[in-house]
Order: C-alpha cells, then sequence, then structure tokens
C-alpha cells in the first residue's frame, strides 16, 4: 500500500511551491545545513542518553555485566566500553546529565535559529509582495478581487515561514527516525523489523485520516478571503450601506462568512487533533506487540528496557513528522496563491523609460492613438490625435464615457495605449523616464483618493519632505486652510475613510491642494472642482494662476462656462475627437 494520490499529490505541490517561493525570498546560505544539523545532534544526544540509561541501572544494581551480555552485540560492545571508561555509574549518571542537557541547548538552540530565519523570510517576502504590488501594471491591479490582495499580502506572505519551518523539521524528524531505527537495529533486528512494519501501518492510518486536509486548506483560504470581503464592504461602503437601510441584510451576510469561517477552521483543527491520539495509541498497540515478541522470542530484559525507551521517545518524532508533512498539505493552497502572486515572468510591467525631462517646452500630442480596456471591449479611445500646448489651459469636454478618463489614464501612465503614440515635445511618452514624467505633472479629479490619515498626510502625499509652509501655502490656494484652521486638530485632524468626515467640496479642495504642493508644470482638473459653487471655482482658478502662473492646465469638465475661460478647446465623443 502507498499514500493516497490525493494526499501525496498536494504534499508535492507545497514542496514545489515552497521551493520557488525560497528562491523568491530566499533564506541566508547557512541556515538549511545549520538548523538540520542541530537537529540531528539533538537526536543523537537523547538515543546516547536512552541507551545509556540502560547500562546506568544494571550498574547502579551491580549488574552490569550481565547487562552487557544481554544485550549482546555492537551495543553491548559499546556499552562495556563505556563501563571501563567511565569507572563508576556516579560517573555514568553525570554523563548522562551533561547529555541532557545538550539535547535542551540544541534543541532551544534550534528553535531560537529557527525562529531567526524564519523572521528574516517574513521580511522578505512581505517586502516583495509589496514591491510587486507597487510595481506590477495598474491593469493588472485593477483586475484582482482586493479582499484577496489584502490577504496574500496580510497573511499568505506569513506562510514561506512556517512552510519553511515545517521543511525543517520533516527532514529532522525522518533522520531522528533513521538514528533511532539504527539503534533499535543494533539492539534487534525481529524487535526493529516489527516497529518498521508497524509504523507503515500507523502511517497509512494517518494519511488516510489527512485525505481531506488539502480541500480543507482550500476552503479555509476561500472563506477567509470572503470574510475580507464582508469587512471591507463595511469599513469602506459604510456610508452606502446606512444610506440604504441595508444594516441588517449585511450584518446577517456578515454572520453567515464568520460561522462558514469558524466551522471550517474547527474542521482543520479536528483534523490536525486527530493525529495525537492516533499516534499515541499506535505507538503503543506497536510496543505492545514488541513486547509480546520480546516475550516469545526469549528476548533479553535490557534489550527490552532499551527497546521500551526508545520506541517511547521515537512517537514524538514520527508524530512531528506526520503532523507538518500534513501542514503543508493544508496550506498547499495559500503557497500556491503567494507563488502565483510574487511571480513577474507571467505579468507585464511599467516601462521605466530611458530619456531625462526637465520640462514641458512646446506640446503633449496624441497621435493616433487607440486604447481599450480588454479584449472584445469597444475601444474606449479610437484613433484619437490632438495636442495640449505647453503653457495655456485645454478643456477636455464630453459626456460621460466619452474616453475623458482614459486620456487622463494615458498620461499618468497607468496604461500604455494599443496603438499610436503619445509624444512629449516630439519624444515618445513610453520612452521618457516614469520619475522624471510624473514628476512634472500632478492631478486632482472626481474620483478623490484620499488615505485614511490626517489633512496634513493626505496633502503631503504629493511630496513628503514639503515644509509645513509649503503645505499651508498649498492648501491656502485650494481654500482648505478656511475650514481646518479652526478645528480643534487642526492639520492633524484625522479625515476617516475616504475622508467622509468633510463635504464633497472639502474633499475636492484637499484633492487640489494635494495636486497644488506638487506644483506642477502640468496640472489636470478631472471636475476637480465640480462639487463647489461658481463662485468658490473662480477663486480657486484665480489662486491658481497665481500660485502655477507658467503652468499647463488640463481641465476635464461639463460646465459650459468654463470653456469660455480656456485658450484651447477638446471635445470628445465615444471615443473619438469630434
Amino acid at each position: 500500500m502507498s499514500e493516497t494520490p490525493s494526499s501525496a499529490g498536494s504534499r508535492r505541490s507545497a514542496l514545489r511551491h515552497l521551493a520557488a517561493l525560497l528562491r523568491l525570498a530566499p533564506q541566508p546560505a547557512w541556515a538549511t545545513p545549520t538548523l538540520v544539523t542541530l537537529g540531528l545532534a539533538t537526536s543523537v544526544a537523547e538515543t546516547l542518553g536512552i541507551t545509556l540509561i540502560v547500562g546506568f541501572v544494571y550498574a547502579a544494581l551491580g549488574q552490569d555485566g550481565d547487562a552487557t551480555v544481554a544485550v549482546g552485540g555492537w551495543l553491548g560492545a559499546a556499552l562495556a566500553r563505556a563501563r571501563e571508561w567511565f569507572g563508576s555509574p556516579a560517573r555514568m549518571a553525570l554523563v548522562i546529565l551533561l547529555l541532557i542537557v545538550a539535547r535542551a541547548g540544541l534543541a532551544h538552540l534550534n528553535r531560537t535559529l529557527n525562529a531567526h530565519v524564519a523572521e528574516q523570510i517574513n521580511e522578505t517576502a512581505r517586502n516583495q509582495l509589496h514591491e510587486q504590488y507597487l510595481d506590477v501594471s495598474y491593469g493588472f491591479m485593477q483586475g484582482q478581487d482586493t479582499a484577496r490582495l489584502i490577504e496574500v499580502l496580510g497573511t499568505e506572505s506569513w506562510l514561506i515561514a512556517a512552510a519553511y519551518d515545517s521543511l525543517t523539521r520533516i527532514v529532522i524528524a525522518a533522520c531522528s527516525i533513521v538514528i533511532f531505527a539504527a539503534f533499535l537495529l543494533a539492539l534487534s533486528w525481529p524487535i526493529t523489523l516489527t516497529t518498521v512494519l508497524g509504523s507503515i501501518a500507523l502511517s497509512l492510518v494517518l494519511r488516510r485520516v489527512g485525505r481531506p486536509a488539502r480541500a480543507l486548506g482550500k476552503r479555509v483560504k476561500a472563506v477567509h478571503e470572503a470574510l475580507g470581503r464582508h469587512m471591507l464592504t463595511t469599513v469602506q461602503g459604510l456610508r452606502t450601506i446606512r444610506a440604504y437601510a441595508q444594516e441588517r441584510l449585511h450584518h446577517h451576510d456578515f454572520l453567515a462568512a464568520s460561522a462558514e469561517a469558524r466551522t471550517t477552521s474547527v474542521a482543520l483543527a479536528r483534523l490536525s487533533a486527530l493525529l495525537d491520539p492516533i499516534t499515541e495509541v499506535g505507538y503503543l498497540v506497536i510496543l505492545c506487540i514488541v513486547v509480546a515478541g520480546a516475550v516469545h522470542w526469549g528476548t533479553a530484559l535490557p534489550t527490552l528496557l532499551a527497546a521500551t525507551a526508545l520506541l517511547y521517545r521515537l512517537q514524538p518524532h514520527a508524530r512531528a513528522l506526520e503532523g507538518h508533512l500534513l501542514h503543508l498539505a493544508q496550506i498547499e493552497p495559500q503557497l500556491s496563491s503567494l507563488h502565483a502572486m510574487l511571480r513577474r515572468d507571467d505579468k507585464t510591467y511599467d516601462a521605466p523609460g530611458h530619456l531625462r525631462l526637465d520640462a514641458l517646452r512646446e506640446r503633449i500630442a496624441f497621435d493616433r492613438v487607440t486604447f481599450r480596456y480588454g479584449d472584445g471591449l469597444a475601444p474606449a479611445l479610437d484613433d484619437v490625435s490632438f495636442e495640449i500646448p505647453v503653457g495655456r489651459t485645454t478643456l477636455l469636454s464630453g459626456p460621460s464615457g466619452a474616453g475623458k478618463t482614459t486620456i487622463i489614464n494615458l498620461l499618468l501612465r497607468l496604461y500604455a495605449p494599443q496603438y499610436g503614440t503619445i509624444r512629449v515635445d516630439g519624444q515618445p511618452l513610453a520612452d521618457v523616464q516614469r520619475h522624471d514624467w510624473l514628476g512634472l505633472l500632478a492631478v486632482a479629479g472626481q474620483d478623490i483618493d484620499l488615505i485614511d490619515g490626517t489633512v496634513l498626510d493626505n496633502i503631503r502625499m504629493a511630496d513628503a519632505a514639503a515644509t509645513p509652509s509649503a503645505v499651508r501655502a498649498a492648501a491656502q490656494a485650494a481654500g482648505v486652510d478656511e475650514f481646518v484652521q479652526p478645528l480643534p486638530a487642526g492639520y492633524d485632524t484625522w479625515i476617516g475613510p475616504q475622508g467622509h468626515r468633510f463635504s464633497g467640496g472639502q474633499r475636492q479642495r484637499l484633492a487640489l491642494a494635494r495636486a497644488l504642493l506638487r506644483r506642477p508644470q502640468l496640472l489636470i482638473l478631472d471636475e476637480a472642482t465640480n462639487a463647489l459653487d461658481l463662485d468658490w471655482e473662480h477663486r480657486v482658478r484665480q489662486s491658481i494662476a497665481a500660485l502655477l502662473p507658467r503652468s499647463t492646465l488640463l481641465i476635464v469638465s461639463h460646465r459650459e462656462a468654463v470653456g469660455r475661460t480656456v485658450d484651447h478647446v477638446v471635445r470628445l465623443e465615444r471615443g473619438r475627437v469630434v
């Protein structure tokens, strides 16, 4: 008989994903050999101590010669040499004590180093995963489930270290079992054969019990992601939930997901909890068979005592081996998910560009640009050509869905055109260094991406090193200072999720202050003042003109009055310039 294909396959898959992950988040070169060596040294100290205890008992009773004869073989000869070398039971007891202390010390050192290595792996995995989120194309991230992204970064990134720990403990446990088996073989081959056959039978029982591990692991992963989605909805959509009086319904859905998380976790815990009693009962049965066999074979008492002690200490290693194999099977879905997210060969990344750019001088030109958000979808922009003159104010107008936001996304290099070219002063935008280009522009839009922090945190998103006076100047120009300054905490006021502690107009002014702090050469206003009345919009435009007298403005607006105050108008309909 052999282990079931499903359990064996899940373990092999887990080990394959772990190997790939450890290449992406490598552990120190010394880690694995050192941890395995320490584990083996711990097992050797333990088995030597157990064997010497047999000789010590007989030596203390004045029957050490009988013990040597009864044990026989090379182990008996070794006990005879030990008796001659120690000379007295007291010295033998001291050595046994030193072996026990050495075993404890080695085990402690092993755990300490393991924790150190695990935290290094965790840190590397978290850092690389966070960097991946920031570097991978914006389109890829937009296509991911937010709850899954949080689950992978916040929870699954810790599992590389847990899987590595399981792997090292599997190696140590397997080697320790071999050492114990070698000592048993030195005592008695019939006892060893009985133990090996019994251990194989017990292992098959444990594998059968652990067969549902991978399926449960997948279920736990799915349930946790669903629960995460409910949490995100509660935090991010609280205003909508309450506006439509959906609290009870939403809470009912959350309770159902929470209950599912509980039942799956309990099922997984129940499966893991079966290991200990099955292993203990199994080895008790093996021990009973060994004792009965020893009586039948006429095995000497010292040999039986030593074998019993070794079998008793073998049990934790066998339990550890099966437990960590089961653990790898359980977390295989998470390791697979983490590996898929960290891989770089199947994802696209923003082109960094190679041309330096320190200023805008002439124009930004769209030359027959076509872009669609996905295969089979209608183009958001279809063969679009127009110019944005530098130092002037351009209005981008058109009905909803005309392609205005897509143009802004392309300028922000969140996406790249499938066809055509965007040029900056004659150079393809894709060839311009991304950092240089984005350093020249800023955007304040209708999709106000305010972070859950203070007013100061939100404004400084544009320039983390900005001085308080620069922040204050940008805030005054955007009309933020007049409603923030009277607050008890001033600029340290916590704005809440998406800034919902403030009105729509106040949030727009916060986003505008952030953009103005950059002092950009190209300022994009995407419906950035549609929540302001005309008087306030006029005042903001005057402040921008005073703060950025030579900047280029690109305004997206539905207000007809705006068209009378700009230098240049581009009208879009259904993805085309009309």
